[in-house]
């Protein structure tokens, strides 16, 4: 019935919106007008904010990629994730290996990230929307309702935010409310039955006062297809929401009010079993063996099956608010500015392991988690030169609950536990003008963090434990660990040194050394029983990177590269305690690569869009106490980590006398072997993939209406997201497939 609603007054405001009321801007009305805002929007260099001030692309000697809005809508991107596909050197799973979860996070920026989305690891690539950091993983695979553009940092960029990021940073800007009263309604269906809506609209209130809206419902079944007659997985139900507040009078206080609401319901995201070990040490197979038969037909039916049947807890439900008020004060000389933020989330889900009617191993997660942050920034005003400057002091602080039950035939093991984290940071850059074409900018950060675990893990017995297995040497009830609170302090300093050179207007090189940090922590999953549980170290990296921005006189032609070297020191990875997946410090490690992007426009109707990114990683030495049985050696490379991810795209505008016009575009990713875990399993791993892409919009003259069409992975490639290889432990090896081939059409009308 609320889905009835949605659509109902949706379609009243499209009808609406059918009349000659309008409250754009003017629109180019003829031809001629089309071709000079074309040429304009492409020769356009974007502005971003990646030092904390608004600059040109072109000017800032970070390595960076901005997508606009109409940039993300061309590439077919609707949730986060998916700019990982044009993006060099950024690999960005929208699950993580062995949570179940569709909305788990695992990103990684030349190399350096996070597989796990547990309370008690912190992940390694920074994701920020609208200035706030997302702390956990859970949660963090944000689909992009009324985005105005997408920046990703790569490199360590601490010095300049309020949570130090190792890997790099992921910033999100909405569209801000704006003086001119708008909206826009989009309508999208495809494959699977998709059905997605999404809304908004701004409206200009009393005297400075400004409100703008958002609202998407988010439909499409499961591509995953249930053997055992339950419901598909990998699908979508998702509602999310945005309002934003702005009292913005000119040159004066100004004010950003935001609350933000996401809520899912969907099944969990299907792991696929293929292969399962009946000799495994775990508690799994070999035990299963007296209740039933597990054999070779679980494995059967393609990549896009599971064999799980009606299994309740299969699912991955998320509920996030999100509320923050930013302020900013500016004075004659200075700007004061305030962000104080607050996320509250739950979520439940699971998977099933064995990927069959039985119960042999299934996990289910329940997770609540709020934080709260406060960062206060002092900077010079825009349009001092020679001296720009900021100062930060954040502060964070976060609280959760993460129990996970991972059911056997023997008995039920009961982990996690709650944590109790604090962060408090100072840092500062600046940049200083030497001579009229040197700058230098300096910067540092220090960061004090306090973790804390309280363990909540018991033995359950279950149906089998005492008539099957007589206790399996266990008490119903007992303790796996301790239930009394665990507690590390982590305190870091680190430093950003780099001169740029601007040799013309048109060319820029930059040569950098920083420093990032990710705090070390505990390991909640724990078997069999003991006294404490396992914790891992913090890990440093040192980036020296020489870098470049590029352009001809026109900007029609821009080239922009970098190449760098990363020193890694503590390298956290996935490591086995027995049977139980946790993190653990494997070596000193390097990486070294680069990356390239070209932005070409041809002619005014005919644009090219490259970009190049490799890396080269290796472990350089093991500490003394590393396992060698963990299947790391000196041979292996990072996890998602590939050598070579290669993207083109070429886009060509067609104009219709007297309708509007249609633009083609079609792009290409290659992205080389990808290894979904520090041992290099082959049996999870994804070989090179080739994608291909293609779309047609039509934009009326007026701008009022637009069509989409549009197809992904035209070749129809089986691909893996990410794996879990449990082979040798548990007893079972399973991957997560991306979605195959998919169409969809898009109708979007202005306001």
């Amino acid at each position: 019935m609320d889905r009835a609603i949605t659509y109902i007054l949706t379609g009243a405001f499209l009808i609406l919106g059918l009349g000659s009321y309008s409250c754009v801007a003017a629109q180019p009305e003829s031809i001629d007008d089309l071709f000079e805002l074309s040429l304009k929007e492409l020769m356009h260099i974007p502005v971003v904010t990646a030092r904390k001030r608004a600059e040109k692309l072109q000017d800032i000697p970070v390595s960076v990629t901005v997508y606009s809005a109409h940039e993300l809508a061309a590439l077919q991107v609707t949730n986060i994730s998916q700019i990982s596909n044009s993006t060099p050197n950024l690999v960005f799973d929208d699950t993580a290996p062995i949570s179940g979860s569709s909305s788990a996070a695992s990103i990684f920026i030349r190399g350096v990230g996070q597989t796990d989305f547990t309370l008690v690891t912190d992940p390694g690539v920074g994701l920020y929307l609208d200035e706030v950091y997302i702390a956990r993983s859970v949660g963090a695979v944000l689909e992009l309702l009324d985005v105005e553009r997408v920046e990703v940092l790569r490199g360590p960029q601490g010095t300049l935010f309020g949570k130090n990021t190792i890997g790099g940073a992921i910033n999100i800007t909405s569209k801000r409310p704006s003086n001119e009263m708008t909206g826009e309604v989009e309508l999208k269906t495809g494959t699977d039955n998709r059905a997605d809506v999404k809304t908004s609209f701004n409206l200009p209130l009393a005297e400075a006062w400004r409100l703008r809206m958002s609202y998407a419902d988010l439909n499409q079944d499961g591509y995953v297809k249930n053997l055992g007659g339950g419901p598909n997985l990998n699908d979508t139900d998702a509602q999310l929401g945005r309002m934003i507040v702005s009292y913005n009078p000119a040159g004066k206080f100004s004010a950003r009010l935001t609350t933000q609401v996401t809520r899912r319901r969907e099944q969990g995201r299907a792991q696929k079993l293929v292969r399962f070990n009946p000799a495994a040490p775990g508690p799994t197979f070999g035990p299963f063996s007296a209740l039933g038969t597990f054999d070779e037909q679980f494995l059967s039916g393609g990549e896009f099956t599971t064999h799980q049947g009606e299994q309740d807890f299969v699912k991955s439900d998320l509920d996030v608010t999100g509320t923050s008020l930013v302020m900013n004060y500016p004075f004659t000389s200075f700007n004061i500015k305030s962000i104080t933020a607050l996320r509250e989330l739950e979520s439940e889900f699971g998977r099933d392991s064995d990927n069959s009617t039985f119960n042999i191993i299934q996990t289910q997660d329940v997770m609540d988690h709020e934080q709260l942050s406060q960062e206060l920034q002092v900077s010079n005003r825009a349009g001092q030169k020679t001296w720009q400057w900021l100062l930060g002091l954040y502060y964070f602080q976060e609280k959760g609950n993460n129990l996970n039950v991972v059911s056997l035939p023997v008995f039920d093991v009961v982990s996690g536990g709650g944590i109790e984290n604090e962060s408090m940071a100072l840092f500062g850059q600046a940049t200083i003008e030497l001579t009229d074409k040197m700058t230098m900018t300096v910067g540092g950060r220090y960061t004090d963090e306090t973790k804390r675990f309280l363990p909540d893990q018991i033995v359950r017995f279950n149906e089998n434990t005492v008539p099957v297995y007589g206790g399996a040497g266990f008490v119903d009830g007992q303790r796996i660990l301790p239930k009394e609170e665990f507690s590390r302090n982590f305190d870091n300093f680190s430093g950003l040194l780099s001169l740029d050179y601007r040799w013309n207007q048109r060319l820029l090189t930059y040569l950098s050394y920083s420093e990032g940090y990710k705090s070390g922590g505990f390991n909640q999953r724990v078997f069999p029983p003991r006294t404490e549980p396992g914790s891992f170290k913090p890990e440093d990296v040192a980036v020296y990177e020489f870098g470049w921005k590029t352009s001809n006189d026109t900007n029609t032609l821009r080239l922009n590269g970098a190449v760098f070297y990363t020193d890694y020191s503590n390298v956290q990875v996935k490591v086995i305690d027995v049977v139980a997946p946790g993190t653990g410090n494997a070596a000193e490690g390097r990486v070294y690569g680069g990356e390239l992007e070209l932005t070409a426009l041809l002619n005014p109707d005919l644009s090219l869009v490259m970009s190049a990114g490799y890396l080269d990683t290796k472990y350089k030495s093991f500490a003394d106490d590393f396992d060698p049985a963990q299947g790391i050696d000196k041979g292996s490379r990072f996890v998602n980590a590939p050598q070579w991810s290669l993207f083109s795209a070429v886009s060509y505008v067609m104009h219709v006398a007297n309708y509007g016009d249609v633009t083609w575009r079609g792009d290409w990713r290659y992205r080389s072997k990808v290894y979904n875990d520090a041992a290099n399993s082959e049996f999870i791993a994804q070989d090179n993939v080739h994608l291909f892409n293609a779309g047609a919009t039509f934009k009326k003259y007026g701008g009022k209406w637009h069509l989409a069409m549009q197809v992904r992975n035209i070749t129809d490639e089986s691909y893996v997201v990410t794996g879990n290889d449990e082979f040798s432990g548990f007893g079972y090896t399973e991957l997560v497939y991306a979605r195959p081939r998919e169409w969809s059409l898009t109708v979007k009308r202005l306001f």
